[in-house]
């Protein structure tokens, strides 16, 4: 008889414990993030996706654009947020390690703007005319050299022979990479211009001086700064940077963001990977991206998102 009951108790505490296993707490999903210039970013749809799916979490080590595209090269981490597109060699290396191209999927859209302090009066630039102030070799086509503001046409005393400090973004940045493809076209920088080792820099450095020129994101546009407008290619009227002109594709100086991630052919995305990229391209998730200077991709794009992650 005692045996029996013994036998019966074991049977219901095996049971017991089978069905804890199968309702007890989901062991979390952590997903390890090598990011670049984006890690605000990156935590806010951390914490937004862990109010609906609290057992996820976010591995995030920031590091420069070069490591981050290296440790998804290598294996050392599952996203690549990174502010510029993968280089050639970078996505021959990553080849060469998996025997496939790394996949990326759009997440929004980014502007470069020209900042200037709050109180300088110059109303627009062209393209080229960013060139000349940047370059010696001005290869967008500007017949001369700019060197004061002056030979923007901004006179008095305090403007016309007043030189112009050219603030530069630091190497690997996505920006600048994109402001030599795109403006400058791969010539010569001044020996005059400077270049400093961060964001923060460069904000606090045009911030200090009134005589100061750089570039950045909507994002960096503080209270002691405003962007200057630019007359597109071709164009007539300057166009002010905002949200608005550059969702329409009306300001000349766009680009989308990317997230990298490794995809084997004819293999399911990590189910980790997968679900962050799914609120990522969601409308919760796109809502996060305004505050941080990025526009939410058009409907198009993010159809074909949902579509690129459902195979």
């Amino acid at each position: 008889m005692i045996w029996a009951i013994r036998s019966f108790l074991a049977v219901v505490f095996l049971a017991a414990s089978c069905l804890q296993a199968q309702t007890g707490p989901k062991q979390a999903a952590v997903l390890s993030v090598c990011s670049y210039d984006m890690e605000s970013l990156i935590l806010v749809w951390e914490d937004q996706l862990r109010k609906g799916e609290p057992q996820f979490k976010l591995d995030l080590r920031p590091n420069s654009a070069t490591e981050v595209a290296k440790a998804l090269i290598e294996g050392r981490s599952q996203l690549a947020p990174i502010n510029r597109e993968f280089k050639p060699e970078e996505i021959a290396a990553f080849k060469t390690r998996w025997g496939y191209l790394p996949t990326r999927i759009a997440v929004g859209v980014d502007a470069l703007v020209v900042l200037v302090q709050k109180n300088n009066p110059l109303k627009e630039l062209r393209i080229d005319q960013l060139d000349a102030i940047w370059t010696t070799t001005r290869l967008n086509g500007y017949p001369k050299d700019i060197a004061t503001w002056g030979d923007l046409g901004l006179v008095g005393s305090n403007w016309a022979a007043r030189p112009i400090v050219v603030i530069d973004r630091p190497d690997g940045d996505g920006l600048r990479d994109y402001f030599r493809q795109n403006i400058t076209k791969g010539g010569t920088n001044k020996d005059t211009n400077r270049q400093c080792s961060d964001a923060m820099t460069l904000i606090e450095d045009l911030v200090s001086n009134q005589a100061a020129i750089s570039y950045g994101g909507l994002g960096e546009v503080f209270n002691n700064l405003r962007t200057v407008p630019l007359v597109p290619p071709g164009g007539k009227n300057a166009v002010e940077a905002s949200f608005e002109t550059v969702a329409s594709g009306e300001y000349p100086m766009t680009r989308v963001v990317y997230l990298y991630f490794n995809r084997a052919p004819d293999k399911p995305i990590d189910p980790t990977v997968l679900k962050f990229l799914q609120f990522v391209i969601s409308s919760k998730g796109q809502k996060q991206l305004a505050p941080f200077g990025y526009v939410p991709l058009p409907l198009d794009m993010l159809v074909l998102n949902k579509k690129r992650l459902e195979h």
